[in-house]
């Protein structure tokens, strides 16, 4: 397992550039559809929080001017940009944007994709996976089970109805999560 840096910066680089990969942006996406069966609206994935503090703290400022430094930062980085980029390219959006909770506030970079753009994205996981044209169709069903027996509301039913297909199929095995039967 890689280790993150101690530098708040590189720490989000590293993390965001993981989020940024097709297959997971890919789960993210197709988790939000599945949960929200009938909204035909753009799906939303926040893929890192960046930032968090007290809203109502004494450091406030500090942690405003923290945050402003930080995504500056990453939203100047080319690396990330080329990454965001390779998502927009096949029509997932990006943009830094707040919330918050009972525990403070936040920044993440948010996802937003069309579901009409899901086949596109799950095509350049496939490209990136290596996939060949020929195998996509049955990998795309396989996907289709992982999510339904992993990121559905009914996954428990689903894991009755359908086979055990390990993790996502652009997910290579090494990087499979070890806890999960296969």
């Amino acid at each position: 397992m890689a280790t993150l840096e101690s530098d708040p910066i590189v720490a989000a680089k590293q993390r965001l550039a993981l989020a940024l990969r097709p297959r997971i942006a890919l789960v993210g996406l197709t988790s939000c559809a599945l949960a929200f069966p009938g909204d035909a609206e753009d799906r939303i994935s926040v893929s890192d929080r960046v930032a968090h503090a007290d809203a109502a703290g004494p450091g406030a400022e500090a942690w405003s001017a923290a945050t402003v430094a930080l995504v500056t930062a990453l939203d100047a980085d080319p690396d990330l940009r080329a990454l965001r980029q390779r998502l927009f390219d096949v029509g997932v959006s990006s943009a830094f944007e707040g919330d918050h909770d009972e525990t403070g506030l936040w920044t993440s970079l948010v996802l937003r994709c069309p579901r009409t753009n899901l086949p596109a994205l799950e095509t350049l996981a496939a490209d990136e996976a290596g996939i060949i044209p020929a195998d996509r169709d049955e990998v795309s069903a396989r996907f289709a089970i992982y999510m339904l027996r992993n990121h559905h509301r009914d996954w428990q039913v689903n894991c009755t109805k359908f086979p055990d297909v390990g993790d996502s199929p652009y997910t290579p095995p090494e990087e499979w999560n070890p806890l999960v039967s296969t």
